[in-house]
């Protein structure tokens, strides 16, 4: 790795720092924020009646930038366990953009994950859906 691409990295993940700040500092000062991000505010719940999997999952976020890790878990348990995935995904991205000796052979994640995914995330969609696991549904 030679030094520019180093700095450029540095700087990428300095941003995204930034941006993470300014979003728990407006969570924090801005009490109307609660207000916009209503409970089943989602077109295909309103739709259907149907949860999808990603009802909740921007209070979950917004819960997890204010440190209250349980709300996050009980506004969208499964948003709360992919943001290490999502997250390692954007940093990867920047690293192929601005890192010249990264190379997407360098990328490692086992395909059993990358398979994983999409029936986590439909068996989520179906399971939260059901009456008896109706604590999978976001919080209100």
């Amino acid at each position: 790795m030679n030094i520019s691409s180093k700095y450029s990295l540095e700087q990428v993940l300095l941003i995204i720092v930034i941006i993470m700040v300014i979003m728990v500092f407006f969570y924090v000062i801005t009490p109307g924020l609660r207000e916009v991000v209503r409970p089943y505010h989602c077109q295909f719940y309103q739709a259907t009646g149907l949860l999808c999997p990603a009802c909740g999952g921007t209070r979950a976020l917004l819960h997890l930038f204010s440190g209250r890790f349980l709300l996050a878990l009980k506004s969208n348990a499964l948003a709360v366990l992919f943001f290490p995935v999502v997250l390692y995904g954007i940093i990867t991205v920047f690293r192929l953009a601005f890192d010249r000796s990264f190379t997407p052979a360098d990328i490692k994640i086992a395909p059993f994950l990358l398979w994983s995914i999409l029936p986590l995330v439909i068996i989520f969609w179906l399971v939260r859906n059901l009456p008896s696991f109706s604590f999978l549904s976001p919080i209100h």
